[in-house]
C-alpha cells in the first residue's frame, strides 16, 4: 500500500485543530476525533479495495530481438473484479535497452481487458532478462495505492538485423538471377558442360582436339562456373571495430552485413563459414551448406563482443586459411584508420594469395567524408580537415595497394554495405573468378 495525494492532505489538514488548540481548547477533541475518523475510513477503504489476485496480465514479445530496429512489446492487462480501476503499468524491462515508453496510466473497468503496447530499439546484442510487471491502482476511497506484482519473467536475445535478413531472403527467393542459380551458364569456368562446334572468335585455347578428331571439323569445350564453392566470412572484433558508426558499433555493423552475405551464399548452394578475430581466434565455424546452417552462425555469433587489442592480421587470416582444404572467398570485414594497422592487413591479405582468393570490406564513414570537405573557416575547422584529408588519403591508399595485389576492395557506408556485398559476391560467382 503506497499513500495518495488525498490521504497525505487530509493528514495535514489533521494537525490543524492540534494547533488551534493553544486557543481554543475544544481543538484537541476535534483532532482526535477527525483522526479516529480518518483511521475507519482508510480501514474501511481497504476493505472494499479490490485484492491483487483478480488482476492477471501477460508479456508477448519475440524471444529474438533485432539490434537497431524497433521490436514491439506487448502488454495484456485484465480486470476480473467487479470494481473499476484507476491503474499505474510500468514493465521491468532492460535498463540498457532504448525504450519509447514502459509506463501507462489507465482506466480499468469491471470485467474487463486493456492491451497496452511499446516499442525497444536495443544497440547492442547479447541475453537481456525481463523482470515482472508492476501495477498499481487506487483504492475504493482514493485513499491509497495497492501494488501488484505480476510474475512476468524471461530472457530474450538481441541478434543482428533477423529484419533485414527476412527481406534479403524474399528478395534473394524473387531474384530472376537467383531463379536460373540450378541453370548451366555455359562460358568460363571449370566444369566441363558440353562440346561445340567451333567458330570465329571461340579461344582456340578451348578447342577439344579429341572430339576434332572423332567428328571430322573443331570443337571447343564449354565450361560452367561451379555451383558449390567456398565462403569464408571473417570480421575483425579488434579496437577499429568497438568504435560507434551511425546508429551501431562498427563490428556489429560488419555482423550484420556478414550474416546478409551468409545468407546469400547459402541460397546459392555455396558452403559457407564465419570466423571471427582480434588478437586471436574467437569464433570458427567451418563452411557448411544448407539454410539451416545460418542459424548457427546466428546462435554462435549473437554474443560475440569487439575488444580493445591490437588485431593479429597475419597469424589470424594464416589460421583460417590454413583451414579450408580448398579455395574459397575470404571476405575480411574490417576497417582502415591508421598506418600500422593498414600495413599489418595488407601483409595479412597478401598471405591469402594465390590459393584463395581474398575480398576486403571496409566500413567507411560519411561524417571524415563531411568533415573532409567542409570549408573551412576557424582555426578549429582547418585542424580537422587536415586530419580528415590525411586520414582519407592514407585510406585510400591502402586500399590501392590491395587491388594492386590482387584483393578485392570494397569501401561504403554502413547502410550501404550488406546490399553491395551481397551484389559483389552474385557479380563474383557469375564471372567465374572463385
Amino acid at each position: 500500500m503506497i499513500a495518495s495525494r488525498l490521504l497525505y492532505l487530509l493528514l495535514t489538514l489533521a494537525m490543524v485543530p492540534f494547533f488551534i488548540s493553544w486557543w481554543w481548547t475544544g481543538g484537541r477533541t476535534v483532532g482526535l476525533i477527525y483522526d479516529l475518523t480518518l483511521a475507519l475510513a482508510v480501514l474501511a477503504d481497504y476493505r472494499l479495495t479490490q485484492r491483487t489476485h483478480r488482476l492477471s496480465g501477460k508479456r508477448v514479445l519475440s524471444d529474438r530481438l533485432s539490434i537497431g530496429r524497433v521490436n514491439q512489446v506487448d502488454l495484456s492487462l485484465e480486470n476480473h473484479g467487479g470494481s473499476a480501476l484507476q491503474c499505474v503499468v510500468r514493465d521491468d524491462s532492460p535498463q540498457t535497452i532504448e525504450s519509447d515508453s514502459t509506463e501507462f496510466v489507465l482506466a480499468l473497468p469491471p470485467a474487463s481487458k486493456a492491451n497496452l503496447h511499446y516499442l525497444l530499439t536495443p544497440r547492442s546484442r547479447g541475453l537481456y532478462k525481463f523482470g515482472d510487471i508492476h501495477v498499481r491502482y487506487l483504492s475504493f476511497f482514493g485513499l491509497f495505492w495497492r501494488a501488484a506484482r505480476i510474475k512476468a519473467e524471461c530472457e530474450v536475445k538481441v541478434f543482428s538485423d533477423l529484419k533485414a535478413l527476412q527481406e534479403l531472403s524474399i528478395k534473394l527467393s524473387c531474384s530472376s538471377e537467383l531463379g536460373e542459380m540450378h541453370q548451366r551458364r555455359r562460358g568460363r569456368g571449370t566444369d566441363f558442360a558440353s562440346l561445340k562446334e567451333y567458330t570465329v572468335g571461340d579461344d582456340s585455347r578451348s578447342i577439344d582436339w579429341k572430339g576434332t578428331a572423332r567428328q571430322d571439323r573443331p570443337v571447343v569445350r564449354l565450361y560452367e562456373a561451379e555451383q558449390e564453392q567456398n565462403l569464408l566470412i571473417l570480421i575483425d572484433a579488434g579496437r577499429m571495430m568497438v568504435s560507434d558508426l551511425e546508429g551501431l558499433s562498427r563490428f556489429d555493423h560488419a555482423l550484420n552485413s556478414a550474416l546478409a552475405l551468409a545468407l546469400a551464399g547459402l541460397s546459392r548452394n555455396d558452403q559457407v563459414g564465419l570466423g571471427i578475430f582480434a588478437d586471436k581466434p574467437r569464433l570458427y565455424l567451418p563452411p557448411r551448406r544448407g539454410k539451416g546452417h545460418l542459424k548457427r552462425l546466428l546462435e554462435s555469433s549473437f554474443d560475440v563482443k569487439p575488444a580493445m587489442v591490437e588485431p593479429d592480421y597475419v597469424g589470424c587470416l594464416s589460421y583460417f586459411a590454413a583451414a579450408q582444404k580448398g579455395r574459397s572467398l575470404m571476405v575480411v570485414l574490417t576497417d582502415l584508420t591508421d598506418p600500422a594497422g593498414s600495413q599489418t592487413l595488407l601483409t595479412g591479405l597478401a598471405s591469402l594469395s594465390p590459393r584463395h582468393l581474398p575480398f576486403c570490406v571496409t566500413l567507411k564513414d560519411r561524417q571524415l567524408d563531411g568533415i573532409a570537405s567542409v570549408r573551412s573557416i576557424s582555426a578549429g575547422q582547418i585542424y580537422r580537415k587536415a586530419v580528415a584529408t590525411d586520414l582519407i588519403s592514407q585510406r585510400e591508399l591502402a586500399l590501392s595497394v590491395l587491388v594492386r595485389r590482387g584483393c578485392l576492395v570494397l569501401d561504403c557506408p554502413p547502410q550501404e554495405l550488406s546490399d553491395k556485398l551481397v551484389d559483389r559476391y552474385l557479380e563474383i560467382k557469375a564471372r567465374g573468378r572463385l
